[in-house]
């Protein structure tokens, strides 16, 4: 998203047309605020006007959903009341989660490991902070690989309602965040087991790295989690 916030919307909307003619969709983005953004100390003026545009680019590539993971970028800072930065964030969010209902894109908050924010580590204080949002249009993405190497167990999931989970990023587990391997089938059922088990029917994506081969990479990684995943249906271009 911060790259593409920086396009025209005519270069947007030959995106959207490119990729739709190669029968693919843009269903999705991250990366939601740049390093540069303070949510914090304008009392979060900028942070909104900065996030209305990425609204506006989601809807015009078709995206249906936003994820908000920004460690740096929603971190507490430094001395700061945890508090009262924490009560910031919730109206914060609460309030784009409004304008995001507006385009038709839902606002999903990224769990991170301790090591790339102080703000939201585990699943249960995204739960928590989703519903004191009170906005129905704000919920979860669990990447499993920050969940992984939290050590988070699989029985945080009966904390979800239904919606509540938006999306789900994928990886393997290893500190490498490579890309699912054979090896990890083990692993990969467990996750896919306990998704199945709360009735999860949303978008799976792979975040992780490819190594020097994407294609083998690729290949591989659709080989391990493909009979895990339902079928997708592609948008037209007009």
């Amino acid at each position: 998203m911060t790259s593409l916030r920086r396009l025209s919307d005519a270069d947007l909307k030959e995106i959207r047309c490119r990729t739709e003619d190669a029968g693919v969709y843009l269903a999705g983005t991250n990366c939601f605020f740049g390093g540069d953004v303070t949510l914090y100390n304008d009392g979060g003026s900028m942070a909104v006007e900065y996030a209305k545009r990425n609204l506006e680019v989601a809807a015009i590539i078709g995206a249906s959903y936003c994820v908000i993971g920004s460690g740096r970028a929603r971190s507490v800072p430094f001395g700061s009341d945890r508090d009262k930065i924490m009560y910031s964030f919730i109206r914060l969010i609460d309030e784009i989660g409004g304008f995001a209902a507006s385009f038709g894109v839902k606002i999903a908050l990224e769990p991170l490991q301790m090591a790339e924010t102080n703000l939201i580590n585990t699943l249960s204080e995204c739960v928590d902070i989703c519903r004191a949002t009170g906005n129905s249009n704000v919920g979860c993405l669990v990447d499993f690989y920050h969940f992984y190497r939290n050590g988070e167990d699989l029985s945080e999931f009966d904390l979800l309602k239904p919606g509540e989970l938006v999306h789900v990023h994928i990886a393997g587990p290893d500190s490498d965040r490579s890309f699912p391997r054979k090896s990890d089938a083990g692993t990969l059922e467990g996750w896919f087991g306990r998704l199945r088990q709360i009735g999860y029917d949303g978008k799976v994506s792979l975040e992780c790295s490819w190594g020097e081969d994407f294609e083998e990479g690729l290949a591989e990684s659709i080989a391990v989690i493909g009979p895990y995943l339902n079928g997708v249906s592609y948008g037209n271009c007009k």
